[in-house]
């Protein structure tokens, strides 16, 4: 239940994501470090929305990685003193 609840948040942030994005249509003008752009807003939106998710889900992937192998080390310790005793 709590997944779906999460996609269906998820879909509706990406959709009021992209109506928000689908509004802006105008020119601006994007300095980088070492380059110049001129693109439409909601593509710049839209990069940015990607690139926050991307980070996001990289930072929990991490944090998910971090924590399972701690559940692994704790196991393997349960696994050893029931032994012992």
């Amino acid at each position: 239940m709590r997944a779906i609840l999460s996609v269906l948040v998820i879909v509706v942030l990406l959709a009021l994501a992209f109506a928000v994005g689908s509004q802006n249509d105008a020119v601006v003008s994007v300095n980088y470090l070492i380059a110049q752009s001129d693109t439409r807003l909601s593509t710049l939106i839209a990069i940015a929305l990607a690139m926050g998710v991307v980070i996001g889900v990289l930072i929990m992937l991490a944090s998910w990685l971090s924590l399972r192998l701690k559940v692994v080390a704790l196991r393997a310790k349960v696994r050893r003193l029931t032994k012992e005793t």
